[in-house]
């Protein structure tokens, strides 16, 4: 039986798998009509920054608060709870839209929303990776988080192209309701995952001290001990990868939020150019996701090459402005940088020992959440204060000395062999 196989075999992992593919759809949906309506509200770049921010900075602080309850209580559960926020915050944009409120008390409803996804976002990483953890194999483990990542990226592809249906016909209140549909959908597969059978043999593997799952380690994490083949990585390992998770985490929203005047510059008023370079954004991450699930890449070579090449590919943006060029660059590069972020995922997921990854990937995504959060504001106000072609230049120049640098980091043995270098 293949690891991918394997893996889709372990009870809950279908589920899984279609919650982060359902979770994709309704958080690009929702995400790309906020930043949409919002400039379209206000014109003002420095806004749409600001929403992006709002999407990360509240998590950060909120995060790191009770980051040492992230390795507490069922993981399944827990992102139950979280997820009912989500639903929450969907059905309150609908009936805001609906109502048809002022600009500011809209635009404070999309930062409310936004703060609050933030926070959820952090602590479902945390709950997603307890749960694929503890219940896989280590092999297994890294390709079911590949593929979360991939059909996650395949849903945003799909809600981008949903939204640039309905943003077309000027229908902003039906995508809030949309989302909010797709998020009471994303409830039912984790209650699915959830089944009184898995359930049941976490609930054995917590009381005996086994793991829930062969090849997992549960028991021995338990007994404290690490498992065999599964050494926890050194402080300076660690500390690595925290931070070269900044770069390609920050040029994510970087780029999202700048693809706005982008697409006005390009194509003045037009939501559908838009939606189609927000698509062409996560089409391009979901490629890179199946290349590199499939085996196609190693992460040793992504880890050295896609923010070097994410530069070269930011410099087109800045220079160019053909339509189907811009799609096609955008599209490449959000590939380039989604690689490199599904590489840091994997390193946050399987570096530490199991009974922190909770707490480490909470501190990662802190790290990675002030990243994007200050990369939205600073994508803002760039553009606002030097303009869209100098704002992509700026992006361009942070990569090549980011990409640059990691060649000596790089080469440290240990980091090499966790990322399959060796």
């Amino acid at each position: 039986m293949t690891a991918r196989s394997s893996a889709r075999a372990v009870p809950g992992a279908r589920w899984l798998l279609t919650f982060f593919c359902v979770g994709g759809v309704a958080e690009s949906l929702q995400a790309l009509t906020i930043m949409w309506a919002s400039y379209h509200l206000t014109h003002d770049a420095a806004v749409t920054g600001a929403m992006g921010a709002a999407a990360y900075l509240p998590g950060v602080v909120l995060g790191l608060m009770v980051r040492k309850r992230a390795d507490r209580g069922n993981a399944a559960r827990r992102l139950s709870v979280t997820n009912w926020v989500l639903l929450a915050g969907s059905s309150l944009l609908a009936l805001v839209w609906a109502a048809e409120a002022s600009v500011g008390v809209t635009v404070a409803a999309f930062a409310a929303v936004q703060c609050s996804l933030s926070f959820v976002k952090t602590m479902n990483k945390a709950h997603a990776g307890r749960f694929i953890r503890q219940r896989f194999a280590a092999s297994d483990a890294v390709t079911l988080r590949q593929r979360s990542t991939s059909l996650a990226q395949v849903g945003g592809v799909a809600g981008g192209g949903a939204a640039g249906l309905l943003l077309g016909a000027d229908a902003v209140g039906w995508c809030f309701a949309a989302a909010a549909v797709l998020y009471l959908a994303g409830l039912w597969a984790v209650h699915r995952a959830m089944a009184p059978e898995a359930d049941a043999a976490e609930r054995e593997g917590e009381a005996v001290g086994v793991p829930a799952a062969a090849g997992t380690g549960a028991g021995e994490a338990a007994a404290g001990k690490e498992p065999e083949g599964q050494a926890p990585a050194s402080p300076g390992v660690l500390r690595a990868i925290l931070v070269y998770s900044v770069p390609s985490s920050g040029a994510l929203p970087f780029i999202s939020t700048a693809a706005v005047p982008l697409a006005h510059a390009v194509a003045p008023g037009s939501g559908n150019f838009y939606a189609m370079l927000s698509a062409s954004g996560m089409g391009g991450g979901f490629l890179a996701g199946m290349a590199l699930s499939s085996g196609r890449m190693s992460s040793n070579a992504v880890l050295r090459v896609a923010l070097p090449a994410g530069a070269v590919l930011a410099v087109g943006l800045a220079v160019v402005r053909w339509q189907v060029v811009v799609i096609l660059l955008f599209g490449v590069l959000a590939a380039v940088l989604t690689t490199h972020i599904m590489v840091m995922q994997v390193l946050t997921n399987q570096a530490p020992p199991e009974d922190r990854v909770g707490r480490f990937t909470v501190v990662r995504n802190a790290v990675a959440g002030s990243a994007k959060g200050g990369a939205a504001l600073l994508a803002g106000w760039f553009v606002d204060a030097f303009g869209l072609r100098a704002a992509w230049l700026i992006l361009a120049a942070v990569l090549a000395v980011s990409g640059l640098s990691w060649w000596s980091v790089g080469r440290n043995p240990e980091m090499e062999e966790l990322a399959g270098a060796r």
